[in-house]
């Protein structure tokens, strides 16, 4: 029985007993105002929280507390308490807490309903976490919910709730980049507690006929605002493209129902001609959140060129905050009011079967990307980060999509007799590798699957009790197990089976065996946001639609497979000691300048070799022309060039020793030996981490901006010290795309084909030889600004020549002298 007045003490005792009842075991009850408006629930109480019997005081809850406080948001005002009650295990692995099984977990939200329904006056929930995301909502995924403002009927009387989601503190505390998210959401409150919270509202215009959706398309058409874009797939074909001028309506032309086609081949034509019409000669700005894809699909699989887009909301975020996300999930929560909604484009597959659903999810990306590129035009803008993004991030933009729609032949007939042939080869190779295993475990029954971590792991450490670093069975593990002095000769042996084995069986199956388009074609998929460590630099993957894999990271054993189209030929450059160079100028490194002036005016002169005499005190003229001596071990010239790749960014000796392969004492050498020789890189270091702890910035010298929101820690300097020689040359390479292919002399059928980190590779006719190359070594040695001055960094150049079957392919690239 329920007394007139509800009272913490009473609510504390029969909580408990109904928590017994269920075969639970409270440690922790709720405290706080039962009166109050404003209820925060977090997932589960640790230690400190279950000693004190009061949720959220440990660190975590100050951490919390604290951020409320600057909106005005006290503990004293508030009702606190967990969705579990019960102090939960921490996980060693991850040093998060362990799950709570499905069971009990059902059993804690039913209680919380209970405890929810004795709070007269609640109108708010902070719902902090996976535990009071999914008791609140039934939803899951605290990752794509933050940020998100809901209004649910809550408790067993289902009272309607504003709901603000977000990240449990203890977990911003373990990913500290989550910090500055993590304050917006919480500013979300405030504002929903003084009335100015107004949801996103979008109409969604779905299953227009042929002539509403083409009236539809003129009206955009003629409107000056600039119109967001966006398609989705089904099945490996477009299922519907949408379109909106505004946040809060858009139509999406769908092409087909659940069971049929919506239009007549007529109609449909009728329509794909006036949007290839509208695309190709309107003024309109076009507007999309990763228009790499939706413009690269559009271009491969249904023939609509869309020749540029004006603003990518993923690329100015990215250009805003790289170490942010930049998914639309992300940009929904933070500049619109409108709840999260992604996981809404498979809902209608396993939910009601309801398909308009699917339109109508279109629809909202559309509305949702106009919303979020108003917010970030302002903020480009406003940071002065508006000319660098649209003079070269959306300039960039276009040539990547072509360069991933028209791909790069491939030698299909070789490279199915390379797969066919190293697959064999690869069964030889198992058969040596178990051989070893049998011999040295005396069980010729034990055949461990190498592929896998854990059974790997099992034979090396637990079988054969072999000394590495911790548990990892990686590449570099395995080679300090290899040189450890506790190996057997017959150990080596099998680790050296094992490593030809993951070689040729990485090859075969990440290259030799990768699916290639109908056209005999590889592609893949540019990202200009794909490395966070260093924004500019491009990575990139296979495409979308299933085909493709990774073209810059090709090993030299796969060139041959890629081969020039008919009557064309291959033309490449690589930057020379790019980011070196940079570095020198940008941080004042008197050796490493004279070094490369030298290299500029006395031909022949060797910057690897040079670095290595300084370093090291010997003459120029004994450093071997090499990176190996006659006797196979590295050279001097060698650990020059290693020191300058990687001692420039924070690497220590025993990083050095491994990538070199050398024991410590040789590594820690040539760690001493070079900072002595370049004094001024680690006063740099300093330099460039003041700077950012005041300035919580960085600027390339290309005008790309680093910004760091979060709390600067000891994990962050790498990234800082590396920022920008790497980001600088990243920028430099992309901007030589768009240079060389809109210089007037450019000739129109040639391209630019693969971009390969500091290089390029273009595709052209022989003919067209000396003006292609004259047009990239232009603008890939026209001088970037650094500290004042104006520095040009050399190039080296090759061209393909036709092998016997006159067949110019990426292997047969040889070395061309170009003309200063």
């Amino acid at each position: 029985m329920e007394p007139d007045t509800v009272t913490e003490n009473w609510l504390l005792q029969e909580f408990s007993t109904r928590a017994r009842a269920c075969g639970l075991k409270v440690d922790c009850m709720g405290s706080g105002k039962l009166d109050s408006e404003i209820v925060v629930i977090a997932e589960a109480p640790g230690e400190r929280e279950c000693e004190m019997k009061m949720p959220l005081v440990g660190g975590s809850g100050k951490f919390l507390w604290t951020l409320l406080g600057k909106y005005g948001i006290r503990r004293n005002q508030c009702y606190v308490t967990n969705v579990v009650k019960q102090q939960v295990a921490m996980s060693t692995k991850t040093d998060a807490r362990s799950p709570v099984k499905a069971v009990e977990l059902e059993h804690w939200e039913g209680l919380l309903d209970w405890e929810l329904d004795h709070l007269p006056n609640v109108k708010y929930i902070l719902a902090l976490g996976n535990y009071a995301l999914h008791a609140l909502t039934g939803d899951s995924g605290i990752t794509n919910w933050r940020g998100s403002v809901v209004d649910a009927l809550v408790g067993r009387n289902r009272r309607p709730i504003q709901i603000v989601i977000t990240n449990n503190p203890a977990h911003v505390l373990r990913n500290i980049t989550l910090e500055p998210m993590y304050k917006f959401d919480l500013a979300k409150l405030r504002n929903v507690i003084d009335g100015n919270y107004k949801r996103h509202d979008i109409r969604a215009i779905i299953n227009p006929t042929a002539d509403e959706a083409v009236d539809y398309i003129t009206t955009l058409r003629n409107d000056p605002a600039p119109v967001a874009f966006d398609i989705e797939t089904i099945a490996n074909e477009t299922a519907c493209i949408g379109f909106a001028n505004n946040a809060h309506e858009g139509m999406c032309i769908n092409w087909r129902d659940r069971t049929s086609n919506s239009y007549t081949p007529a109609e449909e034509r009728h329509i794909r001609s006036a949007i290839v019409d509208w695309f190709l000669s309107s003024d309109t700005s076009f507007i999309a959140q990763n228009g790499s894809f939706d413009a690269g699909y559009l271009w491969y699989k249904d023939r609509i060129h869309v020749p540029k887009i004006w603003f990518d909301t993923l690329l100015a975020h990215h250009t805003l905050y790289p170490r942010m996300p930049h998914n639309l999930g992300f940009l929904t929560a933070q500049y619109t009011t409108h709840p999260y909604y992604k996981n809404e484009k498979d809902d209608w597959r396993e939910g009601s079967g309801d398909i308009n659903e699917f339109w109508e999810y279109n629809v909202k990306d559309c509305c949702i990307t106009w919303a979020a590129h108003k917010a970030l035009w302002k903020e480009l803008t406003q940071q002065k980060l508006a000319g660098f993004f649209f003079n070269h991030v959306m300039r960039l933009q276009p040539h990547l999509i072509q360069m991933q729609v028209c791909g790069i032949k491939i030698d299909e007939d070789m490279k199915d007799r390379v797969a066919e042939d190293l697959g064999q080869r690869l069964k030889q190779q198992l058969a040596e590798v178990h051989s070893h295993i049998h011999v040295l475990t005396g069980d010729r029954e034990y055949n461990p699957n190498i592929r896998s971590t854990k059974q790997l792991g099992e034979l090396l450490f637990n079988k054969l009790g072999l000394v590495g670093r911790g548990s990892s069975t990686n590449k570099d593990n395995r080679e300090r197990m290899r040189i450890h002095p506790r190996t057997t000769d017959e150990q080596v042996k099998l680790i050296d089976a094992i490593n030809v084995y993951k070689v040729d069986h990485k090859f075969h199956s990440t290259y030799a065996t990768s699916r290639i388009d109908s056209d005999g074609r590889m592609r893949c998929e540019y990202k200009q946001f794909g490395t966070q460590k260093a924004p500019g630099r491009l990575s990139s993957t296979g495409v979308l639609w299933g085909t493709g894999t990774n073209l810059q990271n090709q090993p030299e054993r796969a060139y041959p497979m890629f081969v020039c189209d008919d009557e064309y030929m291959f033309s490449y450059f690589d930057l020379k000691q790019a980011e070196a160079k940079v570095v020198a100028y940008k941080w004042n490194v008197a050796g490493l300048i004279e070094t490369f002036e030298r290299a500029e005016t006395e031909e022949g002169f060797d910057v690897h070799r040079a670095n290595a005499a300084r370093i090291f005190r010997v003459p120029y003229d004994e450093v071997p022309t090499s990176d190996y001596n006659k006797d196979g071990t590295r050279s001097l010239r060698f650990f020059g060039k290693k020191c300058v790749h990687g001692l420039n960014y924070r690497m220590l000796a025993p990083r050095l020793a491994e990538d070199c392969k050398v024991p410590l004492h040789q590594a820690e050498e040539a760690f001493y030996s070079y900072h002595r020789a370049f004094p001024e890189i680690q006063r740099a270091w300093k330099r460039i981490i003041d700077e950012v702890r005041v300035e919580r910035q960085l600027f390339s010298c290309l005008g790309r901006r680093m910004i760091f929101l979060e709390k600067i820690t000891e994990e962050s300097f790498d990234s800082v010290i590396a920022f920008d020689p790497q980001s600088t040359i990243g920028d430099k390479v992309g901007g030589v795309i768009y240079l060389c292919q809109e210089d007037k002399e450019w000739p129109s059928d040639a391209r630019v084909l693969l971009n390969i980190h500091d290089a390029l590779i273009a595709i052209h006719r022989p003919k067209d030889k000396e003006i292609v190359q004259a047009i990239m070594k232009k603008h890939a040695e026209a001088p970037i600004p650094i500290r004042g001055e104006m520095i040009s960094i050399g190039t080296d150049f090759k061209e393909s020549v036709a092998g016997e079957d006159g067949i110019h392919r990426w292997s047969t690239l040889m070395e061309v002298q170009q003309n200063t």
